[in-house]
């Protein structure tokens, strides 16, 4: 990363539009440390939380939140956590 956009000690939210494995957030986060920037929390707009990336995230030790955490995807569906 450029000096212009993040310098050493610096504290970044970073901001992932679809969480599913993980690979980008995970990336954007390695990114940033090698920078020297510190990661302060990952906030995702909508996340998979069936699929392995939240829990890969959180095993690293970030803090993340989701906007729309979706349980279940079917044909013709989408469930949400905390619906019925």
């Amino acid at each position: 990363l450029k000096p212009q956009f993040v310098r050493p000690g610096e504290r970044v939210l970073l901001i992932d539009d679809f969480l599913a494995n993980g690979e980008a957030a995970l990336g954007g986060a390695s990114l940033l440390e090698r920078a020297g920037a510190q990661v302060a929390g990952i906030g995702i707009v909508i996340a998979k939380t069936f699929q392995p990336g939240l829990a890969k995230l959180q095993e690293a030790g970030y803090r993340v939140e989701i906007l729309a955490p979706v349980r279940r995807m079917a044909e013709g569906v989408i469930e949400f956590e905390g619906e019925a």
